[in-house]
Protein backbone atom coordinates (compact mmCIF):
# COMPACT_ATOMS: atom_id res chain seq x y z
CA UNK A 1 0.00 0.00 0.00
CA UNK A 2 1.25 3.44 -0.87
CA UNK A 3 -1.16 5.84 0.75
CA UNK A 4 -2.06 9.09 -0.91
CA UNK A 5 -0.62 12.03 0.95
CA UNK A 6 -2.78 12.33 4.06
CA UNK A 7 -5.95 11.49 2.12
CA UNK A 8 -8.83 12.01 4.54
CA UNK A 9 -6.48 12.19 7.53
CA UNK A 10 -6.89 15.34 9.58
CA UNK A 11 -3.88 17.40 10.63
CA UNK A 12 -4.57 16.37 14.23
CA UNK A 13 -4.57 12.67 13.34
CA UNK A 14 -1.43 13.04 11.23
CA UNK A 15 0.34 14.67 14.19
CA UNK A 16 -0.82 11.78 16.43
CA UNK A 17 0.53 9.27 13.91
CA UNK A 18 3.92 10.96 13.54
CA UNK A 19 4.18 11.36 17.33
CA UNK A 20 3.53 7.61 17.68
CA UNK A 21 6.41 6.82 15.29
CA UNK A 22 8.83 9.27 16.89
CA UNK A 23 8.01 7.94 20.38
CA UNK A 24 8.42 4.37 19.11
CA UNK A 25 11.83 5.23 17.58
CA UNK A 26 12.94 6.72 20.92
CA UNK A 27 11.85 3.56 22.77
CA UNK A 28 13.80 1.41 20.30
CA UNK A 29 16.90 3.60 20.50
CA UNK A 30 16.75 3.61 24.30
CA UNK A 31 16.38 -0.19 24.30
CA UNK A 32 13.10 0.14 26.23
CA UNK A 33 11.32 -2.75 24.52
CA UNK A 34 9.28 -3.54 27.64
CA UNK A 35 7.63 -0.11 27.38
CA UNK A 36 7.10 -0.70 23.65
CA UNK A 37 4.89 -3.70 24.49
CA UNK A 38 2.36 -1.15 25.81
CA UNK A 39 2.25 0.40 22.31
CA UNK A 40 1.09 -2.77 20.54
CA UNK A 41 -2.19 -4.68 20.48
CA UNK A 42 -2.58 -8.17 21.91
CA UNK A 43 -3.44 -9.51 18.43
CA UNK A 44 -0.41 -7.96 16.71
CA UNK A 45 1.14 -9.44 13.59
CA UNK A 46 4.81 -8.41 13.24
CA UNK A 47 6.44 -9.73 10.05
CA UNK A 48 9.64 -9.22 8.12
CA UNK A 49 9.70 -11.60 5.15
CA UNK A 50 12.81 -12.41 3.16
CA UNK A 51 13.11 -10.19 0.11
CA UNK A 52 13.81 -11.57 -3.34
CA UNK A 53 15.58 -9.67 -6.09
CA UNK A 54 14.01 -10.51 -9.44
CA UNK A 55 14.47 -9.43 -13.00
CA UNK A 56 11.99 -6.90 -14.30
CA UNK A 57 8.67 -8.55 -15.12
CA UNK A 58 9.15 -11.61 -12.90
CA UNK A 59 6.54 -12.38 -10.24
CA UNK A 60 7.75 -11.77 -6.69
CA UNK A 61 7.44 -14.39 -3.98
CA UNK A 62 7.96 -11.69 -1.35
CA UNK A 63 6.70 -13.09 1.92
CA UNK A 64 6.23 -16.71 0.87
CA UNK A 65 9.48 -17.92 2.41
CA UNK A 66 10.49 -18.05 6.04
CA UNK A 67 10.97 -14.56 7.36
CA UNK A 68 13.33 -12.86 9.74
CA UNK A 69 10.33 -12.03 11.95
CA UNK A 70 6.91 -13.68 12.01
CA UNK A 71 5.75 -12.81 15.51
CA UNK A 72 2.62 -12.30 17.56
CA UNK A 73 2.31 -10.69 20.99
CA UNK A 74 3.54 -13.76 22.87
CA UNK A 75 6.60 -14.33 20.69
CA UNK A 76 7.50 -10.62 20.76
CA UNK A 77 7.17 -10.65 24.56
CA UNK A 78 9.43 -13.71 24.78
CA UNK A 79 11.97 -12.18 22.38
CA UNK A 80 12.08 -8.99 24.48
CA UNK A 81 12.38 -10.94 27.74
CA UNK A 82 15.32 -12.90 26.34
CA UNK A 83 17.02 -9.70 25.13
CA UNK A 84 16.73 -8.22 28.63
CA UNK A 85 18.44 -11.17 30.36
CA UNK A 86 22.21 -10.93 30.56
CA UNK A 87 22.63 -14.70 30.26
CA UNK A 88 20.86 -14.81 26.88
CA UNK A 89 22.27 -11.66 25.28
CA UNK A 90 25.91 -12.60 24.82
CA UNK A 91 25.78 -11.29 21.24
CA UNK A 92 24.76 -7.87 22.57
CA UNK A 93 27.11 -7.44 25.50
CA UNK A 94 27.75 -4.56 25.62
CA UNK A 95 24.61 -3.44 23.79
CA UNK A 96 24.70 -1.90 20.33
CA UNK A 97 23.75 1.72 19.83
CA UNK A 98 20.94 2.28 17.32
CA UNK A 99 19.25 5.28 15.78
CA UNK A 100 15.94 4.87 13.97
CA UNK A 101 15.11 7.50 11.35
CA UNK A 102 11.45 7.41 10.27
CA UNK A 103 10.48 9.33 7.13
CA UNK A 104 7.89 9.54 4.35
CA UNK A 105 4.99 8.80 6.68
CA UNK A 106 1.76 8.46 4.69
CA UNK A 107 -1.59 7.53 6.19
CA UNK A 108 -5.18 6.80 5.22
CA UNK A 109 -8.08 5.80 7.44
CA UNK A 110 -8.49 2.04 7.87
CA UNK A 111 -11.61 0.68 6.18
CA UNK A 112 -12.77 -1.94 8.67
CA UNK A 113 -11.86 -0.52 12.08
CA UNK A 114 -10.95 2.69 13.87
CA UNK A 115 -7.38 3.46 12.96
CA UNK A 116 -5.02 4.09 10.09
CA UNK A 117 -3.11 2.27 7.37
CA UNK A 118 0.35 3.81 7.36
CA UNK A 119 3.48 3.41 5.26
CA UNK A 120 6.84 4.76 6.33
CA UNK A 121 10.48 4.47 5.36
CA UNK A 122 12.96 3.61 8.09
CA UNK A 123 16.72 3.79 8.25
CA UNK A 124 18.39 2.13 11.24
CA UNK A 125 21.97 3.10 12.02
CA UNK A 126 23.57 0.51 14.27
CA UNK A 127 27.04 0.46 15.78
CA UNK A 128 28.17 -2.50 17.84
CA UNK A 129 30.42 -1.81 20.80
CA UNK A 130 32.92 -4.37 19.51
CA UNK A 131 33.25 -2.81 16.04
CA UNK A 132 33.99 0.55 14.49
CA UNK A 133 32.01 -0.42 11.38
CA UNK A 134 28.39 0.80 11.44
CA UNK A 135 25.54 -1.14 9.85
CA UNK A 136 22.74 0.52 7.92
CA UNK A 137 19.36 -1.15 7.60
CA UNK A 138 16.85 0.41 5.20
CA UNK A 139 13.23 -0.67 4.79
CA UNK A 140 9.63 0.29 4.14
CA UNK A 141 7.00 -0.53 6.76
CA UNK A 142 3.31 -1.18 6.18
CA UNK A 143 1.40 -0.75 9.44
CA UNK A 144 -2.07 -0.80 10.86
CA UNK A 145 -2.35 1.63 13.77
CA UNK A 146 -5.51 0.94 15.73
CA UNK A 147 -7.17 3.64 17.81
CA UNK A 148 -7.98 2.06 21.18
CA UNK A 149 -9.73 4.43 23.56
CA UNK A 150 -7.93 7.44 22.11
CA UNK A 151 -4.49 5.81 22.07
CA UNK A 152 -2.83 4.61 18.87
CA UNK A 153 -1.45 1.08 19.06
CA UNK A 154 0.40 -0.98 16.50
CA UNK A 155 -1.84 -3.86 15.36
CA UNK A 156 0.09 -5.05 12.31
CA UNK A 157 3.50 -4.42 10.78
CA UNK A 158 5.08 -5.81 7.65
CA UNK A 159 8.67 -4.78 7.08
CA UNK A 160 10.05 -4.93 3.55
CA UNK A 161 13.83 -4.68 3.52
CA UNK A 162 15.58 -2.90 0.69
CA UNK A 163 18.35 -5.53 0.68
CA UNK A 164 17.84 -9.28 0.17
CA UNK A 165 19.88 -10.13 3.27
CA UNK A 166 20.75 -8.59 6.61
CA UNK A 167 24.35 -7.35 6.68
CA UNK A 168 24.44 -7.14 10.47
CA UNK A 169 25.71 -10.18 12.43
CA UNK A 170 22.36 -10.47 14.23
CA UNK A 171 18.89 -8.96 14.43
CA UNK A 172 18.69 -8.16 18.11
CA UNK A 173 16.67 -4.99 17.53
CA UNK A 174 13.21 -4.14 16.26
CA UNK A 175 12.34 -2.00 13.27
Amino acid sequence: MVAAINQDVSDRDYRRITAFYYDEADLFDDGDYQAWLNCITEDISYRMPVRERLDKGQQSNHGFQNGFFDDDFDSLSLRITLWSQASTTVAESPPSITRHFVTNIRAVPADDEPGFLVTSNVLVYRIRATSSQPYLFSCRRHDLLRDEEGQLKLASREIKMDEPSVQSPNLSFLV
